[in-house]
């Protein structure tokens, strides 16, 4: 049999990406590529690789829809084929209003017009490419003392993306439906009208209304935390730390129409932002999220 033939039969299987609890994956890597249970669960737990170099295909065109099932993804690839790199998404976001010479050197570095760059940079999630991980560690690299910018990967694999609505836009009836047919809930931590969508999903929903919604990366997106309401500031210490935390004049907290512009914290992870609702909670200052669309044109 030739190199050819055997290659046709027989494939590599690449891990793409998996859930952080793939116990019942790891099983089904045993059960139909006869690794031990350890090995398969450090492999499910590797961010991307090589899980089987070759495997007849029948055997691994079973086991990639029961993967897919429990949420893992794979690729299948002819034996001897060259080994395609993993691709990442990564956004390059402002922290702050970056300088002329930071702008200069992200778009020499990715050879692209600086006009072109400060545009992308003004959008809600940066700018965002595609490209290999070793490409995008050495992005990453290169600004990692830049500090008016945030540099994010995401799997695209893996990505979930939530939906919200552009400005001054409101949920058409069609829209309404689709999402109730597609069964997506809004998500009251974020203001999303559809949450937790895979790629597909959010292309298809952008593809029919994409001049109501916008789709955006979980990975990628940041939320500002305000003051709710003054509930506790009758307490001296909490409007003292107030004062202090928001680097705001003591007197704008004894004025009620102000207080809801009090930015508390700016460009939080959605696991920040909720830590940070939490914490407040726990002092008894009410808070609001909101989606973060710009950097803060602060400078310090």
């Amino acid at each position: 049999m030739s190199a050819t033939v055997t290659s046709s039969c027989r494939v590599r299987v690449t891990l793409l990406s998996a859930p952080r609890r793939s116990s019942i994956a790891a099983g089904l890597l045993v059960q139909h590529l006869g690794l031990d249970r350890a090995l398969a669960g450090r492999l499910l737990a590797r961010d991307g690789g090589v899980l089987a170099e070759s495997v007849p295909v029948a055997q691994a065109e079973r086991l990639g829809p029961l993967l897919d099932a429990l949420g893992v993804k794979v690729r299948l690839d002819p034996v001897g084929a060259p080994d395609v790199p993993a691709m990442v998404e990564l956004a390059i976001q402002p922290v702050r209003r970056p300088s002329e010479g930071t702008l200069t050197r992200v778009a020499a570095h990715l050879r692209r017009p600086c006009p072109e760059v400060r545009e992308a940079l003004t959008q809600c999630q940066g700018l965002v490419l595609s490209l290999c991980r070793r490409e995008a560690e050495a992005l990453r690299q290169s600004f990692r003392r830049d500090r008016s910018l945030r540099i994010v990967l995401s799997n695209p694999h893996a990505a979930r993306f939530d939906l919200f609505l552009k400005p001054e836009r409101v949920p058409s009836p069609d829209l309404s439906r689709l999402l109730r047919r597609l069964g997506l809930l809004p998500c009251p931590f974020s203001g999303a009208v559809g949450a937790a969508l895979d790629r597909r999903t959010a292309r298809l929903v952008t593809a029919r209304h994409g001049d109501i919604v916008e789709a955006l990366n979980r990975d990628f997106q940041r939320f500002d935390l305000f003051l709710a309401g003054g509930g506790g500031l009758a307490r001296p210490e909490l409007a003292d730390f107030l004062a202090s935390r928001a680097r705001v004049e003591r007197a704008r907290l004894s004025a009620s129409a102000e207080l809801q512009n009090i930015r508390l914290e700016a460009g939080l992870s959605r696991t920040a932002a909720r830590r940070f609702h939490a914490d407040y909670a726990t002092i008894g200052l009410d808070t609001r999220i909101a989606l973060a669309f710009r950097p803060s044109p602060s400078n310090d």
